[in-house]
């Protein structure tokens, strides 16, 4: 798990060795978010390294009562089902102040007292969505995110309901310069508005790519902030840390993103508008 992994998703990508998620799904999911401790009384086993891992099963960092909402979908680059986890507002900041002590330290995730997982923390997390892959069935998925959050499970079905990385996947056409990637994800009447107030179309914004005129080093998605769907458009509100250049001068900046997306025939997205505004980090 790289650093850039977590910033430019914002979320914790938990590959869960689930071996038997179907008995598991068919009784409450109890799960916890722990710090891993130097020693203590209470430990599981990592049984792919052998390593002892102690935590306090008294101070989970988050919990099922964190839960906002759950739901099964599929990844974007593989179709493999996956649940995703968004966090309430006060498990997302008890996770993000967590992960913030926890840089170069290992969070344990535990399921009915089970070790599912104990990654290495790189850096802060503070989007509040965590990604459960754990190699099984979209019904062992919708089993799964039902008994997590029986009343806040969200169970869609169409590919509509798009995970973070579909976003971020403009990002990385943007960095590099992938043009028939830009074509298939820029509506045709595009409308791209920039922090200082240039606004480009879609045919503006492929010919200075191609041309040189504007390049980007790095586009890292820190965070998804909102994600409204209504009929056939998706507002979104990112975060992103953007590092390129323009007209041969270099440029930093931090960004609040406020983008809409329209929904194609067939389930896929392009952006119809975007408007950028520099925020400090």
């Amino acid at each position: 798990m790289s650093k850039k992994t977590n910033s430019l998703f914002g979320c914790l990508l938990l590959l869960c060795c689930l071996m038997q998620i179907t008995g598991t799904a068919q009784q409450k999911a109890i799960v916890g978010f722990y710090k891993a401790l130097p020693k203590g009384k209470t430990y599981v086993t990592d049984k792919q390294t052998n390593e002892v891992l102690y935590y306090n099963p008294d101070s989970a960092i988050v919990t099922n009562k964190d839960i906002a909402t759950t739901r099964a979908e599929s990844t974007e680059y593989t179709g493999r089902p996956v649940v995703r986890v968004v966090l309430t507002p006060a498990g997302r900041a008890a996770f993000g102040k967590a992960t913030r002590e926890s840089i170069g330290k290992k969070i344990l995730v535990l399921m009915n007292g089970r070790l599912l997982m104990a990654p290495m923390v790189l850096n802060e997390i503070a989007g509040g969505e965590v990604e459960i892959d754990g190699n099984f069935s979209m019904a062992e998925a919708r089993a799964l995110a039902v008994n997590l959050a029986p009343e806040r499970a969200r169970d869609i079905e169409e590919t509509a309901v798009y995970p973070p990385r579909y976003f971020a996947s403009l990002d990385s056409a943007l960095v590099h310069k992938d043009i028939s990637k830009l074509e298939r994800l820029l509506h045709r009447s595009a409308s791209i508005g920039h922090s200082n107030g240039w606004v480009q179309n879609k045919n503006e914004l492929i010919d200075d790519l191609e041309t040189g005129k504007v390049s980007y080093q790095s586009i890292d998605q820190i965070s998804i902030e909102e994600k409204d769907i209504e009929q056939d458009f998706i507002r979104v509100r990112r975060k992103l840390k953007v590092e390129g250049q323009y007209e041969q001068y270099p440029f930093e900046v931090t960004l609040s993103v406020m983008e809409i997306w329209k929904k194609q025939s067939g389930g896929q997205l392009q952006l119809w508008s975007r408007q950028a505004v520099a925020i400090k980090d």
